[in-house]
């Protein structure tokens, strides 16, 4: 017997006004066409109470406000409160109390339907079941082990209703001892999924897959659940990003479009049922650059001249959920014809004497001109723009800057997050903050994750991070330490250290996504973005110190003392499950012919159009072109060094600050010539440019 408190009529005919809004308009307003009452069943334990919800709307769907009468079809069994509230037996004339009682003293069984009428208009019946207490809910799992349903595939649960007895049943059943099966007196269960992007459920227990991922269902009956019963919806084995109408097994994975030139794509997958499921749900494609294309649903444009790859990822928050295991597809490969259009080149000094600005140079002049320069809250050491050029993230001594290109303003984000900023997701939302590679006292090292949509602040107490990239998705990131740890971040898992050994100086990730590559003392460490472990196979034997990553291929550029190796890096189906993908590397080596060298900055564009090399000591910048050999451009006279640089989208153009002269140089690619110096007075005539960012577009 359960209490309510509330006042009312004793009939067994309710009436009730529910308010909602009204107005002036046409003569349907206010006309009452349909009653709405929800839900469509209850099921509730005798003397006890369960809300119902009720509208009336007009023939525009327009909610009205009228009054309700309530009707039970056994007013010896349910009735209703003027408020809609069931109970599970009879009222007091109050309203107050629920009596779930026969006369005998026994608790009521059965079920009755309720409908609400206004204005003439009834409602659908709502099927109210009452019952004796429910102990526990069981669902009959008949799911094979390690087991998994492709997109749309159903299957049909069952639940039983179990309440406690002093005598024992059903002891080899789905009650437990001590317990009675009593389904077919509960009515209908109610039935849930703890994801339902991957499956949802619906009211007779019948489970449909949607897009990869894991799920519980459970069913409910009065307020007792069951346990969680795992279903899985199958996780890609492969996914293809391809034109729409290849021929089968013939898909093309690039194309060479111009710039607002568009294409339709779309994404094949096979999952571990070996079900090929075209259009597949919950898997998005995504641009890896998207200043020179953007992917909006199925649709690829050309937004300037250079490379950029697409790629389909099946990882959270929309697939894979539950299994937190991302699955990459190839790499489309997109080149856009065309020069680069002018940009900004913002040019900035590490000098420490000297007051802290920043330089725009607007190369749309003729010739190019500094701008107004940006005043900083400290010395800056890291300059690193998000994929569309929108927004920049600078490092300083006095915390994180966040640099708004659009009207060239810095805004301290956070003062805490003192340090270099070591990488930025590809949607600019994302910063990686080490304070290792300033900071000698280890002890005194932090690592930290900023998030520039909600300006979180994530620190961690890890030390000697110097290094470190997300993927294309921004579902993960690697850092790679000196001391030869590696740590992995997502934002939705819990950080992951790693303890291979070396030391750690550059982290470049396979442009689809797949694989993560650190360049570690000892060798070049690959290792598996799904699962994160090492793959054994060795894509070079060199050791090489910087990285980078040819965004419309899936290559590698690793530079080591002597040259580059490029790593063409071929994907295969797993040898089982969906974890990790087979691989298999092909390396091409381009010699510089001079001699042992140090880099001070390895420079890959999108298009591998030219890929550029700093070294230390030299008044000269190696490049190279995969496929071709090496070439070397000769800094004007005073120049001693390019110590920084940054290039335009499409390759061609190359910006660097230098040593000697303290002056900033533009390069021509094409023709490897030093065409253009001049001097950005940053901080003074007498200070090294040190820091180049080139806005991508």
């Amino acid at each position: 017997m359960q209490r309510w408190f509330a006042v009312g009529s004793s009939t067994i005919l309710l009436l009730v006004a529910l308010m909602a809004g009204c107005g002036g308009g046409s003569s349907n307003k206010n006309t009452v066409a349909q009653v709405n009452l929800t839900p469509a069943a209850v099921s509730v334990v005798a003397g006890q109470v369960a809300p119902l919800s009720v509208t009336a709307k007009d023939s525009s769907f327009v909610d009205v406000s009228t009054a309700f009468t309530f009707n039970s079809s056994d007013p010896r069994l349910v009735t209703v409160s003027p408020s809609g509230q069931v109970c599970g037996g009879v009222w007091d004339t109050t309203f107050v109390t629920c009596n779930g009682l026969d006369a005998n003293g026994n608790p009521l069984v059965g079920s009755a339907t309720v409908t609400a009428t206004a204005a003439g208009v009834t409602s659908s019946p709502v099927v109210v079941t009452v019952h004796p207490g429910v102990t526990a809910v069981t669902i009959t799992n008949d799911i094979p082990a390690n087991s998994c349903f492709s997109a749309n595939q159903t299957h049909q649960f069952s639940a039983h209703a179990c309440s406690a007895s002093a005598t024992p049943h059903d002891v080899t059943g789905p009650c437990a001892p001590n317990a009675k099966d009593i389904t077919n007196l509960v009515g209908a269960f109610t039935w849930n999924s703890t994801n339902f992007g991957a499956v949802t459920v619906d009211a007779n227990g019948l489970a449909t897959a949607h897009a990869p991922g894991l799920s519980q269902i459970i069913a409910s009956a009065g307020s007792s659940s069951s346990p969680f019963v795992d279903f899985k919806t199958c996780m890609p084995v492969r996914l293809t990003v391809h034109i729409p109408g290849d021929p089968p097994g013939q898909p093309t994975e690039s194309a060479t479009i111009n710039v607002s030139d568009t294409k339709t794509l779309e994404v094949d997958m096979t999952d571990e049922n070996g079900t090929v499921v075209n259009n597949v749900p919950g898997v998005g494609l995504l641009s890896n650059n998207t200043a020179v294309a953007t992917m909006i649903g199925t649709t690829l444009t050309g937004v300037s001249g250079g490379g950029a790859g697409i790629l389909a990822a099946c990882a959270p928050p929309s697939c894979g959920v539950g299994i937190n295991q991302p699955v990459y597809s190839n790499l489309f490969g997109v080149t856009v014809n065309g020069a680069s259009p002018a940009t900004t080149v913002y040019v900035a000094s590490k000098d420490l004497a000297q007051v802290s600005t920043i330089i725009p140079i607007d190369t749309s002049k003729t010739p190019p001109a500094a701008g107004t320069q940006i005043t900083l809250p400290g010395h800056p050491n890291s300059f690193i723009f998000s994929s569309d050029g929108s927004r920049a993230f600078i490092g300083t001594d006095a915390g994180l800057v966040i640099l708004d290109a659009t009207t060239n303003t810095g805004v301290l984000a956070a003062p805490e997050a003192v340090g270099t900023v070591l990488a930025v997701s590809p949607d600019g939302n994302q910063a990686i903050i080490s304070n290792a590679p300033n900071d000698p006292v280890v002890l005194n090292h932090r690592l930290r994750f900023y998030n520039a949509t909600t300006g979180a602040l994530t620190t961690f107490i890890l030390h000697n991070a110097v290094a470190a990239a997300f993927n294309a998705d921004g579902f993960k990131a690697y850092v790679g330490a000196s001391d030869g740890k590696i740590y992995v971040f997502s934002p939705f898992l819990t950080l992951q250290t790693l303890s291979p050994g070396g030391s750690f100086s550059s982290v470049a990730m396979l442009p689809s996504g797949s694989f993560a590559f650190l360049a570690n003392s000892t060798a070049l460490n690959t290792f598996n973005v799904c699962n994160n472990s090492q793959n054994t196979s060795a894509p070079t034997n060199s050791a090489p110190k910087l990285l980078g990553s040819i965004l419309n291929t899936d290559q590698i550029v690793a530079l080591d003392s002597t040259g580059l190796n490029i790593e063409t890096v071929n994907m295969g189906a797993p040898a089982s499950g969906f974890c990790p993908p087979t691989v298999s590397f092909s390396n091409s080596f381009i010699d510089f012919l001079a001699g042992p060298f140090t880099a001070n900055q390895l420079i890959v564009p999108g298009n591998a159009a030219h890929i550029v090399v700093l070294p230390k000591g030299q008044n000269r910048i190696f490049s190279a072109v995969p496929g071709s050999g090496p070439g070397v451009a000769n800094l004007t006279a005073g120049a001693t060094e390019a110590l920084a640089g940054g290039m335009t989208l499409d390759g061609n153009t190359l910006w660097v600050g230098v040593q000697g002269d303290h002056t900033l140089h533009r390069i021509n690619l094409t023709t490897l010539t030093d065409e253009f110096q001049m001097q950005p007075n940053v901080n003074g005539a007498q200070s090294t440019p040190d820091i180049i960012a080139v806005r991508p577009k």
